[in-house]
């Protein structure tokens, strides 16, 4: 069921949506590990936002407020929530592999290192859902329309067309400042873990059905 109130991002959308999220986690913490010069974040990190995008277009459904594209949202449904290696592959994961190589930075991981952390955050989400849920895989506002309210109008829709269905929602982030934010939209902090040995924070939390 489409949501009639948001605009569902399409594959001649993709480039579009793969920029606005490059520039919504240009300062995630995740995002900055993984490619830590700026510059050649702007560079690479899309490699990854379209590797995302393209398998929540095909695996879920990914929103924009508008066909603007000022924000994306990427949801995955009930047993659809992790990218098994097929999957992987056919999305883009080679090409992200060449991409973290390339970097020139001195304090690029290699790709195996980064495999370890993103696969450490997944064991994380496998262990804390055992049940049927939606996952909320990334949401981010370009910054040229922060603070319109864009955020609470990609989110709002999807939890209350969750809610009737009576699913959990679980979603992860690595930002402490987004924590109460969605605690705001009736999310629950239910994991709080320093990912393997770096600084990097994962917070889980889940929505219940009311």
């Amino acid at each position: 069921m489409v949501l009639k109130e948001l605009y569902l991002v399409q594959k001649k959308d993709v480039d579009k949506a793969t920029l606005t999220l490059t520039r919504a986690f240009h300062e995630d913490p995740l995002i900055q590990l993984i490619f830590p010069d700026s510059e050649e974040r702007k560079r690479y990190a899309p490699v990854l936002w379209k590797f995302m995008i393209k398998d929540g277009i095909k695996e879920g459904e990914v929103y924009s407020p508008t066909s603007e594209i000022e924000g994306v949202a990427k949801w995955l449904p009930p047993r659809k929530e992790h990218m098994g290696i097929w999957r992987t592959i056919r999305s883009g994961r080679i090409k992200m592999g060449v991409a973290v190589t390339k970097q020139k930075d001195e304090r690029k991981l290699s790709p195996r290192k980064i495999e370890k952390i993103t696969g450490n955050i997944i064991r994380i989400h496998k262990e804390l859902m055992k049940e049927p849920h939606w996952y909320l895989a990334c949401i981010g506002v370009d910054p040229d329309y922060k603070g319109k309210g864009y955020g609470s109008k990609l989110i709002k829709p999807m939890l209350e067309r969750i809610e009737k269905a009576g699913h959990p929602v679980f979603l992860e982030t690595n930002f402490e400042g987004n924590v109460g934010l969605y605690e705001h939209l009736g999310f629950e902090l239910i994991d709080e873990t320093k990912v393997l040995d770096t600084e990097l924070i994962n917070w889980a939390m889940i929505r219940k059905p009311r």
